[in-house]
């Protein structure tokens, strides 16, 4: 096995993972201005979701889960979220409990052990004398649709233009006629959505536990360096953070614990430039733009 393709590999895999977990998490802290920390909190229900389901066949739980996850989400935004979302801190902590919530209802409801959800597509292949899963490979691809489809989304039509409008400058998007609450609705969908399929695709390849979840936290040093609410800046990072995280594993660290010199980095950031590398928001026109 060659080591180098290996660690590129293994570190486009994990970037997929954070690309889109923290572009979710950047979505709607752009738009919303606050910070989700229930976040991960959909990415883990999507997975024991289609995991309580699977008696219905693997596509049928994929479909039903992802719809109940987008409805959950705008749920706990319109009883939750929404209602505290101009208390700052506040409203960041009653997301937090929001996790909590769910990460203790789910392991109440089908217990505390390990669980696993099926691939979607069995298999492997080697690439550059490297085996690698075709669900590795699937989601990866997929993870590059996903951000495609949602730069499109943002920057090519009309609710997108919404969500760039009011990110760039709430008071302003509310005069000319734009639906505020519409847009924060939307945002969270889409959201949810990005949670959602990040454990369709990438769940598989990790045991599903009740604190799954906790994987947001990880990713928070690719959502400090990309720019909080930088959809751009939380691209980029993604891939940074995961290829330093592992050639830190591969040949520093052997095993668990290449995470800290992503935390490592995050608080240099936090010290030299607390805003990211792309600033506070990149939805376009005065930002650094998707």
């Amino acid at each position: 096995m060659n080591l180098i393709e290996d660690v590129v590999i293994s570190a486009l895999i994990l970037g997929g993972l954070y690309a889109l977990l923290s572009l979710g998490f950047s979505l709607i802290s752009g738009v919303a201005r606050i910070m989700n920390l229930a976040h991960g909190a959909l990415y883990m229900l999507t997975a024991y979701l289609i995991y309580a389901l699977l008696f219905l066949g693997l596509g049928t739980a994929i479909i039903i889960s992802l719809t109940l996850v987008v409805l959950f989400s705008l749920i706990i935004y319109k009883l939750f979220i929404g209602p505290m979302r101009e208390k700052g801190v506040e409203a960041a902590l009653v997301t937090l409990a929001l996790a909590l919530v769910v990460q203790e209802s789910v392991k109440l409801i089908w217990g505390p052990e390990f669980k696993s959800i099926p691939y979607v597509l069995s298999g492997s292949v080697t690439i550059l004398g490297v085996g690698v899963t075709n669900q590795r490979l699937l989601a990866l691809g997929a993870a590059a649709v996903l951000v495609s489809i949602l730069w499109f989304v943002v920057m090519r039509t009309k609710p997108g233009k919404g969500i760039r409008a009011v990110a760039q400058n709430m008071e302003v998007a509310r005069l000319v006629g734009i639906n505020i609450r519409r847009v924060f609705m939307f945002s969270m969908g889409i959201s949810a959505l990005l949670a959602g399929f990040a454990a369709v695709f990438f769940a598989p390849l990790n045991v599903v536990s009740s604190t799954m979840w906790t994987i947001l936290f990880q990713a928070f040093p690719v959502i400090v360096l990309g720019g909080l609410g930088s959809l751009k800046g939380s691209f980029i990072a993604s891939f940074v953070l995961a290829l330093v995280e592992k050639i830190v594993e591969f040949y520093i660290i052997a095993g668990y614990g290449a995470e800290i010199v992503s935390f490592v980095i995050m608080a240099i950031i936090l010290l030299v430039r607390p805003t990211g590398l792309f600033g506070k928001s990149s939805f376009g026109g005065g930002g650094s733009g998707f």
